[in-house]
């Protein structure tokens, strides 16, 4: 092992993924934390490689990597995921992964880097951002010679190729030509038409996730053995960009919101963790003082494709603060939450829901959008669960923007909630 320093709220970010000439797979991470940044280089097995390698990650945009993999009882194996933002567009990605590689992230999240094998010239490889960058351009200079060595083979046997077929058609073998090529047409277009239907079944599905899939008897897999046909899943939300020219109460007909004030705290984790089961998403509003104790838990919501907006930084009415204060108020939040997540904070919801004009100014002047809300439960003074499920069974759910905190009863009731709003036919929608 090497030892790297160890960083509390680590953001992993995936820089490469590909394949080494001694037959070894690795993944090249750069591992940041406030103003501290490493670039490490990891060998993983090869299921893990094939599983992510699927999602094709690296297609434009930065990607980051969950450091959390969990165990799917369903599927039999482990799954992780990783966020690929391009511009403002963000999507979630799920992969499935081996015990091993969820050791790796274990490792990582503890300072810890499992050193690179040795090359084949038998010096050890270095570890660090420096040594990162050597291997990548050996990795680099490696790939140049070998497409160059395909292109030579390939153009040889396109030769070849060409000139048996002129010698055959000008030797009159011309029928025996066309039957071998008519035969060879035949079964490509069978196997167009096969991979054809696969695609647009796939392209039925609204909003998806991709993971690719995994056989419940491989347990171990082999070396050398690949991936199965990649399948997709019905992710049950989608992302809205609200506008920032007046505070936003509402949501059209057919859709539905959940929102959590006041975190983070020690339930996160787990409202997320729920949130990920049913496939769907919410928008969390955290509380600057609460970021610095649980930052962690921030980290871990904005990898879980939830969305991360600022709810001031000590919970305090700001209507009776002056302009000047607010805006440091509301600086001084997104700031740190932007320091975890790596991504810009747009959404702002004022404390006890007190606005006004110029609080929205100030909100303005920060780039950030009023978030209110039309659907309150007060699930903060239930005496138990199904106190909260009640409001939800009498309360018309269509168009609603709940406002919900991070409470134990609240954790309790939500597998509840989001299984009534699911019978409802509703959309769910975070927002940005």
């Amino acid at each position: 092992m090497s030892e790297m320093e160890t960083y509390n709220t680590q953001v992993i970010e995936l820089l490469s993924l590909g394949k080494l000439p001694n037959g070894c797979y690795h993944m090249n991470l750069g591992i940041s934390h406030l103003d501290k940044q490493a670039s490490f280089v990891i060998e993983i097995d090869e299921f893990t490689y094939l599983q992510l390698n699927a999602l094709q990650p690296l297609n434009g945009g930065r990607v980051r990597l969950s450091p959390y993999p969990k165990w799917d009882p369903y599927r039999n194996t482990y799954y992780s995921a990783l966020v690929r933002t391009t511009g403002t567009f963000r999507e979630t990605l799920y992969f499935s992964c081996s015990e091993k590689f969820k050791a790796q992230m274990q490792e990582i999240q503890l300072g810890k880097v499992i050193s690179v094998p040795n090359d084949d010239d038998g010096q050890k490889r270095e570890t660090g951002i420096e040594g990162s960058e050597q291997r990548h351009a050996r990795h680099v200079s490696n790939l140049i010679m070998l497409r160059r060595g395909l292109l030579l083979v390939t153009g040889a046997l396109f030769a070849y190729l060409c000139i048996w077929f002129y010698s055959d058609w000008i030797t009159n073998d011309t029928n025996s030509t066309k039957r071998q090529f008519g035969t060879m047409m035949a079964t490509t277009s069978t196997d167009s038409r096969s991979n054809e239907s696969t695609i647009k079944e796939e392209d039925q599905e609204a909003t998806v996730v991709k993971l690719a899939k995994y056989d419940k008897k491989d347990t171990a897999p082999l070396i050398g053995k690949l991936p199965h046909n990649s399948t997709v899943i019905q992710k049950n939300y989608e992302v809205m960009e609200i506008s920032g020219d007046q505070s936003f109460f509402a949501l059209p007909e057919g859709y539905v919101a959940l929102t959590f004030d006041d975190g983070p705290s020690v339930y996160t984790k787990k409202i997320v963790d729920t949130l990920m089961e049913h496939r769907v998403a919410a928008t969390f509003l955290f509380v600057g003082e609460n970021v610095k104790r649980h930052s962690d838990a921030v980290i871990y919501a904005s990898e879980h494709g939830m969305s991360v907006g600022n709810h001031s930084w000590d919970h305090s009415v700001l209507t009776k603060a002056g302009g000047e204060k607010q805006v440091k108020n509301l600086a001084k939040t997104s700031s740190l939450i932007e320091s975890n997540t790596h991504n810009p904070v747009t959404l702002f919801r004022p404390p006890y829901g007190a606005v006004n004009g110029g609080l929205i100014s100030s909100a303005k002047e920060q780039q950030l959008k009023v978030l209110m809300w039309n659907r309150d439960p007060e699930d903060w003074r239930a005496k138990k669960p199904e106190d909260i499920i009640k409001y939800f069974e009498k309360v018309t759910p269509s168009g609603g923007v709940y406002v919900l905190h991070e409470h134990k009863n609240t954790v309790e009731a939500l597998p509840a909630i989001i299984e009534l709003l699911e019978k409802a036919n509703l959309k769910f929608v975070t927002f940005k």
